[in-house]
């Protein structure tokens, strides 16, 4: 696990400052080494956190025994193993035992016809020295992040937009941009906030040549086609079970300590329990408490961690440690966040890098499996037709918040826009009360990517949302525990997001996705069943934050309230359109009520305040 950077000019000679400003603002992201490589116009960097041979000789950038080769790679090949004897039988000779000197030889052997053979995540450039070609890629669901801007001095491209800034690419908001920002919370597709800094897609790589004045970019996966081509599977339990052990056991795969994040949910529960099962030895489990007593599970962490034998070390943060590690993570993430337990997050890394360097997480298991609560209502016609009656139901007599935004939702009248914003806490009707006028309610890559889900699922809302998601907000998750694990130099892998694991799960009929009880049936029925009962009965608990009292009662975020309408975000569309001291007013009065609105708005001005209106950081 790395950070890796790189650029290629078009005209003139690469320059080694401005490379190693770029690899050196990553050093969070690989503290154990860092090196750099050019070659006429072309720079290549990189910053390692030492995973696989800690040697200095499996150090990047990599360059074959030829020299005709270069590379920087940042993640894991788990499967790399299993390529040795193919490879040697071509007459190549290892110099490592690392990852990286093995998929440095299968795109010498096969280019991008080797990616669809890696189970693993990973973004990498690799550089054919005879051919004056580059090529960067992506792993399939997004694990790994990867950033570019071509402009007129040359193609850059980073781990982080941090990086690219440092390479003098400029920090400019692209305001066209935030109308999705502000309905969906995060950017979908390519597009960042920032002007002409987009994402390499996932399951994407693109060709650079002839100086970076040409670049061809193109799709190596295709989850629905990978889905199409998988074999039936004839026993879906007994399946799923072995593919999850499969997984884990890949995952384990390391020269330095591994610990897990351990909830005490049903996901990171299953990740401790097939360690213990497959009879690894030191577990660690890494457990973040609260004093309130709803949303701690704590004690049943402790409790799983001491029949398995692993060491258990829980931990929980005060308010202002809290607000500390919020604010960092705003920095860490370069772009606004959207999940708002970034800190719990970042706190937890920091506390495990003691111990360990990496950390197993139950990460997009919801996603995969069909496990949160606001899936239920596109479960079948039945449920979906009886809430539907909400619609109806004059305000005043819904007390509850919950239901006033079942109603909000339902309320849109449009079944693509409620697969669409099923994960959003701002809806149509939000927008047309606050006055807010938007361009872009219904983006394209996410018309495109429900539009992909029908011709997979055509008649099954739930699938077609499950598949949506996969595409976006399962994304946003991947770059939360990036940012926040790699603040603290720490590797987080996801046994959920296993490639063979995920298309099976994918080609498995829709009987397996009714949300029954706690939901995730094939994993209540596969590792579920022998979990203790006190894991499988307890309701579900997420990762959540009191920011509506935190901002009230916090002094540092209590000045940020009120200073709401002085920053410049409020300039820029759609923000403009809002009414921001009534926002703050009415929130002050009725937080429960408003704190939808209020946290859209108040992490977004947090964020543009940490990069463009204030060198000054909370600590």
């Amino acid at each position: 696990m790395c950070g890796i950077v790189g650029f290629w000019n078009k005209e003139n000679p690469a320059q080694e400052s401005k490379l190693v400003a770029m690899r050196e603002s990553l050093i969070h992201r690989g503290p154990d080494a860092g090196a750099h490589w050019i070659d006429g116009k072309l720079g290549l960097g990189h910053r390692r956190l030492s995973i696989l041979d800690l040697s200095e000789g499996a150090n990047q950038p990599y360059t074959s025994p030829c020299g005709n080769y270069t590379m920087v790679f940042n993640g894991e090949i788990f499967n790399y193993k299993s390529f040795y004897p193919e490879l040697t039988n071509k007459g190549y000779q290892f110099r490592t035992t690392s990852d990286t000197e093995v998929l440095l030889y299968l795109l010498m052997e096969q280019g991008t016809s080797a990616l669809k053979r890696l189970n693993g995540f990973f973004a990498f450039s690799f550089f054919d020295k005879r051919k004056q070609e580059l090529l960067i890629a992506r792993d399939r669901f997004g694990v790994k992040p990867l950033f570019y801007q071509d402009n007129q001095e040359g193609f850059f491209f980073a781990s982080e937009i941090k990086a690219l800034w440092a390479g003098g690419v400029p920090k400019q908001i692209e305001e066209s941009h935030l109308d999705e920002l502000f309905l969906y919370r995060f950017n979908s597709g390519e597009n960042t906030v920032f002007k002409r800094i987009y994402r390499l897609l996932p399951g994407y790589f693109m060709r650079i040549s002839n100086s970076a004045k040409t670049i061809h970019t193109q799709r190596w996966f295709h989850l629905g086609e990978s889905i199409a081509a998988q074999p039936k599977i004839e026993k879906p339990y007994e399946w799923f079970e072995q593919a999850f052990h499969e997984s884990i056991r890949l995952r384990m795969i390391s020269d330095v300590p591994v610990g897990t994040l351990l909830s005490g949910g049903l996901d990171s529960s299953s990740t401790l329990f097939s360690q213990f099962k497959q009879g690894y030895e030191a577990l660690s489990a890494w457990n973040i408490s609260f004093s309130d007593k709803e949303h701690d599970e704590s004690h049943l962490a402790r409790k799983l961690s001491q029949e398995v034998g692993a060491s258990f070390h829980s931990f929980e943060f005060t308010n202002e440690e809290l607000v500390n590690l919020t604010t960092r993570s705003l920095l860490h993430h370069d772009e606004p966040i959207m999940h708002f337990s970034d800190g719990h997050l970042l706190g937890i890394s920091e506390k495990a890098k003691a111990e360990v360097k990496v950390l197993l997480s139950g990460e997009g298991a919801d996603e995969i499996l069909g496990g949160y609560v606001r899936y239920k209502v596109h479960d079948n016609e039945f449920r979906y037709n009886l809430l539907n009656l909400i619609r109806y139901i004059p305000d005043k007599w819904l007390k509850n918040e919950r239901l006033r935004k079942m109603k909000r939702y339902l309320g849109m009248g449009n079944r693509d826009a409620e697969i669409l914003m099923n994960a959003n806490e701002l809806y149509l009707a939000d927008l047309k009360k606050l006055g807010v006028l938007s361009s872009d309610l219904l983006p394209e890559y996410r018309v495109n990517k429900l539009e992909e889900a029908k011709q997979v699922y055509p008649t099954n809302r739930l699938r077609q949302l499950l598949y949506l998601e996969q595409h976006t907000h399962l994304y946003t998750l991947n770059d939360r525990n990036d940012r926040t694990t790699m603040g603290a130099s720490i590797e987080c892998r996801d046994p959920f997001l296993d490639p063979d694991l995920v298309v099976g799960v994918g080609s498995l009929p829709d009987e397996y996705f009714h949300i029954k009880g706690k939901g995730k049936d094939l994993l209540m029925n596969s590792i579920g069943k022998q979990l203790p009962d006190y894991i499988t009965s307890h309701r579900k608990v997420g990762l959540s934050v009191p920011w509506d009292e935190l901002i009230l009662t916090n002094p540092y975020l209590r000045e940020t309230l009120e200073n709401l309408p002085n920053s410049e975000l409020f300039s820029l569309k759609p923000y403009c359109f809002l009414d921001i001291k009534g926002i703050v007013e009415d929130f002050k009065k009725y937080p429960k009520i408003y704190y939808p609105i209020i946290r859209q708005v108040y992490f977004t001005a947090l964020w543009f305040q940490t990069q463009f209106e204030s060198k000054k950081v909370y600590a």
